[in-house]
């Protein structure tokens, strides 16, 4: 990780943007905040900085962060679950409490069991976003890019991870974040920066002949 710290310490994570079209937003239970949020537009761009500054307003903090991570609403109906009127309104009411908030692994443990269409790649985005703490260390996203990224084993940083997965990577949560603000700490940049680094670099990097992992 060392080799890439230049790289990573000019990273603009907060410009970090998506080009979401309207096209594939249909969603009934939310139609009339979703046409806020286009306005007359079929498609926005938007990026990290735009999700921090409108986490006060938890439901559209919700939907963009949504369609920021998701841009074509993914697979399957977890979104579509998630954004069912009791649901959505049940979801606004717990995330407005972990804005700027510390809260335990526990609490992300009960939220994705009990919570019909969220895992832990979607709920670390909120997290992150509203600038939760996690046991002392604040919020990073990690979803299965990153995951697969852990795996490959070309970061002997996070190799006590290997073997993290959707089902059980609340459970190794933890220690990414734990791993990941050391690194940050001693690389001199930003936590964000290696999160994005990993997200957009990682599987794309191979090993330095000469030195052996990275």
């Amino acid at each position: 990780m060392e080799t890439y710290q230049n790289l990573i310490s000019f990273l603009p994570y907060k410009n970090h943007a998506f080009q979401i079209k309207k096209s594939n937003w249909r969603v009934n239970s939310q139609d009339k905040l979703l046409n806020h949020i286009f306005g007359d537009k079929e498609e926005i761009l938007i990026n990290r900085q735009d999700l921090f500054k409108n986490s006060d307003d938890i439901e559209r903090f919700i939907l963009m962060t949504l369609m920021w991570g998701y841009p074509t609403k993914g697979r399957g109906s977890n979104i579509e679950k998630l954004l069912e009127e009791t649901n959505f309104q049940n979801l606004c009411y717990t995330l407005v409490r972990y804005r700027n908030a510390e809260i335990s692994i526990l609490d992300i443990k009960d939220e994705i069991q009990n919570r019909v269409g969220l895992g832990i790649s979607t709920i670390t985005k909120f997290l992150y976003f509203l600038q939760t703490t996690i046991e002392g260390n604040r919020a990073l996203i990690l979803d299965n890019r990153i995951m697969t990224v852990i795996n490959s084993g070309k970061y002997q940083s996070y190799n006590s991870l290997k073997g993290i997965n959707a089902s059980n990577a609340i459970n190794f949560y933890n220690g990414y974040l734990k791993i990941t603000h050391q690194l940050s700490a001693k690389l001199k940049v930003e936590p964000d920066q290696i999160e994005m680094f990993l997200f957009t670099f990682g599987r794309n990097l191979s090993k330095n002949k000469n030195n052996g992992l990275l």
